[in-house]
């Protein structure tokens, strides 16, 4: 059955909390604040859930679902999403061995080595030196001696130069002349001694700057007129490419960090990951599968007790959760113990989202959460069923209750009965 949020082929027959107000009265759903800004007045929870659904907020619409779900149903929605989740992991490692640590260093050093390949940075530099001595060749031309073919395309750019220089410099190139002028009438004997005192100043000046004075000018004079190429004119076409070529990079690392923190999302909750059993993960399924097909409250002990080894396991809160979900959680004393508001439909929420939190398999938290969503509306619709799902033919085999686990296994498949052929 497909659903768009808008109609339903079936009712949400098996929501027992028909509306957000009676689910948060009577068993402590607590939503966000943005979907406190979702709720009107007289809202019924499918209508929520809808809106949730047509923003896309999955995780949010499941979380809704587990507080007005039938307790028994909620418990199958749970137990179907680790099935499913299962199902993918399995799926994913048939495709590829490789376990998810394996796979999240190999991600890293792919990543590693294309952050490291400065191939294209390196030839954005060349392109940038070459740039920079057709640059000064170019200077060259226009601040060395007089183009003489007046066809040279830089001929222009020399003149225009010159005559910028002329103006600059005019005033004392003509005071040079003049004091060359003055120096040619005076005598040998005054122009040494002019010479020495001029030598003394020098002397002078250099003991006290470190550089002699027609040293410091005539640098000054080539600064003026073909300056160091760290002042050089950048070539900005070049330059603009290098540090787009940085900022790609910076943002693809940004990028990929993001994924990988999205794909595998439960390593940023910190917490030692200990290896579990497959027989005692099985074992808890196979508790809440027995609970849902016959959910008595010795039932709900013997998930309880099958979910302690494996409790931080999906199918090991999911176990829990069907414990969680019985009339009377201490069936063997003489009062009753109720489950507190909440408790159950807690179970149901917090299993769905160790199911997306899952490593491996080929899909994401978002995607999971998706399907996950799909799987609830199927559930509280009626439309998804355990009879459906674990039907078999029916055929009595036995008529008396059987003796091996295995017999009694296959018993729980078959339809009537809630599975019991005896």
């Amino acid at each position: 059955m497909s659903w768009d949020g808008k109609g339903f082929d079936k009712p949400l027959i098996m929501l027992d909390n028909k509306t957000p107000q009676e689910a948060m009265e009577k068993n402590a759903y607590k939503p966000s604040d943005d979907v406190r800004k979702l709720i009107k007045d007289k809202m019924s929870s499918e209508e929520l859930i809808g809106a949730l659904r047509s923003k896309d907020m999955f995780k949010e619409a499941c979380d809704l679902m587990a507080h007005c779900i039938n307790r028994r149903v909620g418990v199958w929605w749970a137990y179907s999403c680790v099935d499913t989740v299962n199902k993918e992991v399995e799926a994913q490692l048939k495709i590829s061995p490789f376990t998810p640590k394996e796979l999240r260093e190999k991600e890293v050093k792919a990543k590693l080595a294309d952050l490291n390949d400065r191939s294209e940075l390196d030839a954005l530099q060349k392109q940038a030196a070459a740039e920079g001595n057709e640059y000064e060749k170019i200077a060259q031309k226009v601040t060395g001696e007089k183009l003489l073919k007046p066809d040279d395309p830089w001929a222009k750019a020399q003149a225009e130069f010159r005559s910028q220089q002329t103006k600059k410099f005019g005033p004392a190139e003509q005071a040079v002349k003049e004091m060359d002028a003055a120096l040619g009438n005076l005598s040998s004997q005054e122009r040494a001694s002019m010479r020495k005192g001029l030598d003394k100043i020098y002397a002078k000046y250099e003991a006290e700057h470190g550089v002699h004075p027609m040293a410091e000018l005539e640098k000054q004079l080539t600064l003026s007129i073909s300056p160091e190429p760290a002042d050089m004119p950048d070539t900005p076409t070049t330059a603009d490419k290098y540090y787009a070529v940085v900022e790609r990079k910076i943002k693809e690392t940004e990028e990929f960090i993001s994924r990988a923190m999205n794909k595998h999302f439960p390593l940023n909750i910190p917490k030692v990951k200990v290896p579990t059993l497959k027989d005692k993960v099985d074992d808890a399924l196979f508790s809440v599968k027995r609970w849902i097909l016959t959910p008595t409250d010795e039932n709900g002990q013997l998930a309880r007790d099958a979910a302690v080894p494996v409790i931080s396991e999906p199918e090991g809160l999911c176990a829990v959760t069907a414990f969680w979900s019985s009339t009377d959680l201490l069936p063997e004393e003489k009062s009753i113990l109720h489950p507190p508001p909440g408790l159950a439909s807690s179970g149901v929420q917090n299993t769905i989202f160790l199911c997306a939190m899952k490593e491996g398999g080929s899909k994401d938290y978002d995607e999971r959460y998706q399907e996950y969503f799909d799987i609830g509306i199927d559930c509280v619709s009626g439309v998804r069923t355990w009879d459906k799902v674990w039907h078999k033919k029916p055929e009595r085999k036995y008529a008396t209750p059987p003796k091996k686990e295995s017999d009694f296994n296959e018993c729980l498949n078959v339809k009537f009965g809630f599975g019991r052929e005896f």
